[in-house]
């Protein structure tokens, strides 16, 4: 399937020919761009995201996006892993950068995919983890944190599918 708008180069990366053609590599089941000068095939991957299940004894954090996509819903903390990031350290990072608070990872909860951004597969790392200390939130990716009761979370406002299964799962 030719898909030039997902992931497409106009260049290969291996050798600089701009001649990528889309065929079906050896061994594959699906066309990608190949490059006939030098061979390289080009495989689009799903980013990473981590994100953490925050809990402060009963209650459960929850923030209120401030863009696209899911803007005005709720999730929990997390967003994308960078190059150079494990994925535990970078579920850590963003729940210091949207809530203001220090966490500590207790458990994985699961993985999972779902459609992200400009149609991306993206696949999700969550972890359960609870709070060492409450911090000042000072994020433009948040309108509002806000702590819940596990019995009241907002079910019917949330902004992801994978939100609402690893939510499930942690209370299962």
């Amino acid at each position: 399937m030719n898909e030039p708008g997902r992931g497409a180069i106009r260049h290969c990366p291996q050798c600089g020919a701009g001649s990528l053609l889309w065929r079906v590599p050896r061994r594959d089941d699906r066309e990608r761009q190949c490059c006939p000068s030098c061979g390289y095939v080009h495989y689009v991957g799903p980013v990473v995201a981590a994100g953490a299940i925050l809990c402060d004894g009963p209650r459960i954090c929850l923030l209120r996006r401030a863009h696209m996509p899911g803007e005005g819903l709720w999730t929990f903390p997390g967003g994308f892993v960078d190059l150079d990031e494990e994925v535990s350290v970078a579920a850590l990072r963003e729940v210091r950068e949207e809530t203001g608070c220090e966490a500590e990872l207790t458990g994985l909860v699961g993985v999972y995919s779902s459609v992200g951004p400009r149609d991306k597969r993206v696949v999700i790392v969550v972890y359960a983890a609870r709070l060492r200390a409450d911090g000042p939130v000072d994020s433009p990716e948040v309108k509002e944190v806000r702590w819940f009761a596990r019995d009241a979370l907002p079910w019917e406002e949330f902004a992801f599918p994978s939100s609402v299964q690893a939510l499930r799962d942690f209370l299962a």
